[in-house]
């Protein structure tokens, strides 16, 4: 029988076969790669090729680990711990669909060779997780990149969800913004973008944008946007706007109270380690950040009688009308 495909490919088909078949617990021979290379690709071929063969691809820089036992590719695009990460932030994306993140997952997997597939067994059954439908996701990031590269201008229709769980336009009118940058926060991704009229930035959920439009108008320039002269540092942003909300962070400071436990670690999680923490000496904590004040109302909330805020004032006004709004909801 001759060959269905070439010999010049034999070089590739080789790399192939030690990419998705060999590790260092499954070391291949020269028998066996000439086996799986007949039943693979069609190709015959002699022992002494497949031996200059993977020298030529060790002398082009392949990690290709040979001894008495056989040879493995040593080092891959990617650690089984990356691949596992990777898999595990597609699997619980919720705005990539089910059939587009079976595609990735399946990619992913090729990259580990057959034997990591092995631990991907909680890939089992998409149904069970709850996934937008909606094919528009990846082709709005796909867009809103060329414009930003090409700092020109972009239009869109910004939606949100109606008691229907469909998203629904905001506007009759499409949104004509400056995007200077997508980014991922909350398990979302997010443009950074700009309406022409205010001077400050705002978070767009890729999810919720559709008809997305790239205009050939120029972006407005960075520098004319308050507190982002010197660009958009998206470290301070994750860390001080924990919601995204647009208001200017200011330092607040705030104690524990009546056995507070663990609150290093829900501080450290949501605002980063950029927060000076004193201990007082009545065993409570005191804690010094900058965050935006429309954020952190929401958050100090949720922790009631554990936590008290010591400033700003406008804070501690805040905090006390909600409290006294909500004992009106169940008073009522």
């Amino acid at each position: 029988m001759e060959s269905y495909e070439p010999k010049k490919l034999l070089i590739l088909r080789i790399l192939e076969i030690l990419t998705d078949y060999s590790d260092c617990d499954h070391k291949l021979r020269q028998g066996d790669i000439i086996s799986l290379l007949k039943v693979l690709y069609g190709i015959d071929c002699e022992r002494k090729a497949v031996a200059r063969n993977i020298e030529f691809l060790q002398q082009a820089g392949y990690d290709i680990v040979s001894d008495n036992l056989g040879s493995y590719l040593a080092v891959r695009k990617f650690e089984p711990g990356e691949l596992r990460l990777l898999i595990d932030s597609v699997l619980s994306n919720r705005n990539i669909c089910k059939s587009h993140t079976k595609d990735l997952i399946d990619k992913l997997l090729r990259e580990g060779g057959k034997y990591f597939k092995n631990y991907a067994k909680h890939v089992v059954n998409l149904d069970d997780w709850q996934k937008d439908e909606s094919r528009e996701y990846f082709f709005n990031i796909e867009l809103l990149s060329e414009a930003i590269e090409k700092k020109v201008q972009v239009e869109f229709i910004y939606n949100s969800y109606g008691t229907d769980k469909k998203l629904h336009s905001r506007k009759s009118e499409k949104s004509l913004v400056n995007p200077y940058q997508l980014f991922l926060k909350n398990e979302h991704y997010y443009l950074a973008c700009n309406y022409d009229k205010y001077d400050n930035i705002v978070y767009c959920r890729i999810d919720k944008i559709s008809d997305l439009s790239i205009m050939q108008s120029p972006i407005k320039s960075l520098s004319n946007i308050k507190e982002h002269g010197n660009g958009l540092n998206l470290g301070k942003i994750n860390n001080r706007l924990p919601f995204l909300y647009d208001d200017e962070p200011t330092r607040v400071e705030f104690v524990t109270a009546n056995g507070a436990e663990n609150m290093i670690d829900f501080v450290l999680d949501k605002f980063g380690k950029d927060v000076q923490i004193t201990e007082l000496s009545d065993g409570n904590l005191k804690f010094s950040l900058i965050a935006s004040v429309r954020a952190i109302r929401f958050w100090i909330l949720q922790f009631g009688k554990y936590v008290k805020v010591l400033s700003p004032q406008t804070l501690i006004e805040q905090i006390e009308d909600d409290i006294n709004e909500m004992k009106k909801l169940y008073k009522d």
